[in-house]
C-alpha cells in the first residue's frame, strides 16, 4: 500500500473522530416513540448510483400489509458502526477495497470498523474503532499472508458479527468480500438470518465471480469406508453452503442490502458503490398501523421509475 494512501486514511480519520465527537442516543436522535419506528434505506438507479434528492413523498411503506404514515424522510445522524469481514483464502485480494472503502466514508459522516480476516477461524484484526493508526495497521495485516483453501468459517464470521455490530447508539452494517470456497458448517442458515435481522445490521456482499462453489472435493481410496467418507463430507459441504448461501443471498436482501458477483477487476468498485449507499443512507420515521406488530413484514417502495429502494423487509421486535 503507497503511503499516500496510508495518509489519506489517517488524515480523514481525524475528521471522523471530531464528526464522531457528538454523544447521541438513538431515541433522542430519531424522537421515536412507541408508536413509531425507524429504518434507513437507500436508493439507486439504474446504474447502481446513490440517489440522495428523494423526499418523503417519493417514498411508500406497508406493514404487515397495511399503508403506514411516513413522518419525517432525513440524513441520519446516528454514526455508522461497520464489520467488514475479508475472506481471501490469504490472498490479499481485497486490501485495497478495504482501504478505498474506509477512506469513502471517513471524513464524511462517523463511523467506525471492526476488520475481520477468515483465512479460517475468523480472527478479530481490529476492534470497532475510527483511529487511523489502528486501521491502517490492520490494513496491513490483511495482505498476502498464505494462501489456504476451502477452510474459511465464513458463516461463523457472520453469526459473530452479527452479535457485535449491534449498538443502540450506532447504524450497524456488515461487509462480506469472499473469494468462496468455504468449508462446512454446523450452522443453521436460517438462525443466522434470524440473527442478523435481530442485529438490525444490513449486509452487503461482494463475492469473486464463481465463488459460489464450495471447497473443492478431496481425493478419496475405492475401498467401502473412503467412499462412505467421501460421501459424508460431500454432504457436509452441500449442506454448509445451503446454509451460508441463505444468508449471502435471502439475508443479504431482507436486511437491505444485496449481494454482488463480481470480476477480480471490479471488485473495488462493487465496493465503492457500497460504502455510497451506506453514506447516502436515507433515515425513514413512521407510524405503525394500527394493529400491526412490530416484527411483521414491512415493504419499502418508492413511486419514482427507475429507482430501487434497499431496506429491510422485517425489523426487530
Amino acid at each position: 500500500m503507497s503511503h499516500a494512501l496510508t495518509s489519506s486514511v489517517v488524515g480523514a480519520a481525524a475528521v471522523a473522530v471530531l464528526a464522531g465527537s457528538l454523544d447521541i442516543t438513538a431515541q433522542a436522535a430519531r424522537g421515536q416513540t412507541s408508536a413509531t419506528r425507524t429504518i434507513y434505506a437507500s436508493a439507486t438507479d439504474k446504474d447502481g448510483t446513490a440517489l440522495t434528492d428523494l423526499q418523503a413523498t417519493d417514498f411508500e411503506i406497508k406493514a404487515g400489509g397495511k399503508t403506514a404514515e411516513i413522518i419525517s424522510v432525513a440524513s441520519p445522524k446516528i454514526p455508522l458502526r461497520i464489520a467488514l469481514l475479508v475472506s481471501d483464502q490469504g490472498t490479499g485480494a481485497f486490501q485495497r477495497g478495504t482501504a478505498q472503502f474506509m477512506q469513502k466514508l471517513l471524513g464524511h459522516v462517523p463511523a467506525e470498523f471492526a476488520l475481520y480476516s477468515i483465512v479460517v477461524q475468523p480472527e478479530k484484526i481490529v476492534d470497532f474503532s475510527h483511529d487511523g493508526a489502528e486501521l491502517n495497521a490492520g490494513l496491513t495485516r490483511i495482505g498476502p499472508r498464505g494462501r489456504q483453501t476451502g477452510t474459511a468459517q465464513l458463516l461463523e464470521a457472520i453469526q459473530e458479527a452479527t452479535k457485535e455490530v449491534q449498538h443502540e447508539d450506532r447504524r450497524p452494517a456488515i461487509v462480506v468480500m469472499r473469494l468462496g470456497g468455504e468449508g462446512p458448517t454446523t450452522l443453521s442458515g436460517n438462525e443466522v438470518r434470524d440473527q442478523l435481522r435481530k442485529s438490525g445490521a444490513v449486509l452487503y456482499v461482494v463475492s469473486a465471480a464463481g465463488a459460489q462453489g464450495s471447497a473443492p472435493p478431496q481425493a478419496r481410496g475405492t475401498d467401502a469406508v473412503s467412499v462412505q467418507q467421501g460421501q459424508l463430507r460431500d454432504q457436509e459441504l452441500a449442506e454448509g453452503q445451503f446454509a451460508l448461501n441463505q444468508v449471502l443471498g435471502d439475508g443479504a436482501k431482507e436486511s437491505g442490502g444485496r449481494h454482488d458477483q463480481v470480476i477480480a477487476t471490479t471488485h473495488a468498485k462493487a465496493v465503492e458503490q457500497v460504502a455510497e449507499e451506506l453514506l447516502h443512507q436515507y433515515e425513514i420515521q413512521y407510524a405503525l398501523p394500527e394493529g400491526v406488530k412490530p416484527g411483521e413484514k414491512i415493504s419499502v417502495t418508492t413511486k419514482r421509475k427507475g429507482v430501487t429502494v434497499h431496506a429491510p423487509s422485517r425489523l426487530p421486535n
